[in-house]
């Protein structure tokens, strides 16, 4: 599958962190974790990991709206600090699109500040979802049709936004990190 590249605003325009900083995104069982390791170790950039593996609330099922909203907030936080202690970009495990999306299918509204925190990337990676169901227990869709389905949502949000991103086909973790690391050498200053 070739990768395609929407990137409608130059890097200039774009930049607002004093490093790049790359949002791993996508639907559940796409690899976006495992992916983002591997970039953050390949190009000795900082990882942000993704917030909903540890909070304590979404692992019990206690999430609400209005705790999404709080994780937005704490994303925002987190990748501005991080931003500007990092040497040289950071990789962010899922973003505010994730949390965005989330929140609209889970609760009915989204979040507010989603698309300015999107804004904070020079670069999306939109992972396609993997055909193998991996079980977990933050995983609710097992069914990969639906799965593809939330994923068009993923990149219509993406392409209505003007933000540059790449999709990435779900190939073995090394192909699918060569993908990527091109993608991001092609739209970010390393």
């Amino acid at each position: 599958m070739p990768v395609v590249i929407q990137s409608p605003l130059p890097m200039s325009v774009r930049r607002l962190s004093p490093v790049p900083v790359v949002i791993v995104t996508g639907v559940e069982n796409a690899g976006k974790t495992t992916l983002s390791e591997d970039l953050a170790a390949a190009l000795q950039w900082d990882l942000l990991p993704e917030a909903a593996r540890t909070d304590r609330q979404v692992i019990e099922g206690d999430a609400d709206h209005k705790h999404l909203q709080h994780m937005l907030g704490q994303f925002n936080l987190r990748l501005s600090e991080l931003s500007t202690t990092a040497q040289n970009g950071v990789i962010c495990d899922t973003g505010g699109l994730v949390l965005d999306i989330w929140s609209k299918h889970v609760f009915g509204r989204g979040l507010i500040g989603a698309a300015s925190a999107m804004d904070k990337a020079q670069l999306h990676l939109l992972c396609h979802t993997l055909p193998v169901w991996e079980p977990d227990p933050l995983r609710s869709m097992p069914k990969h049709t639906d799965r593809v389905r939330l994923e068009s949502e993923y990149r219509n949000r993406l392409t209505r936004s003007e933000a540059p991103f790449c999709e990435l086909a779900p190939l073995d973790p090394s192909a699918r990190l060569q993908q990527a690391i091109d993608c991001i050498r092609k739209h970010c200053p390393l």
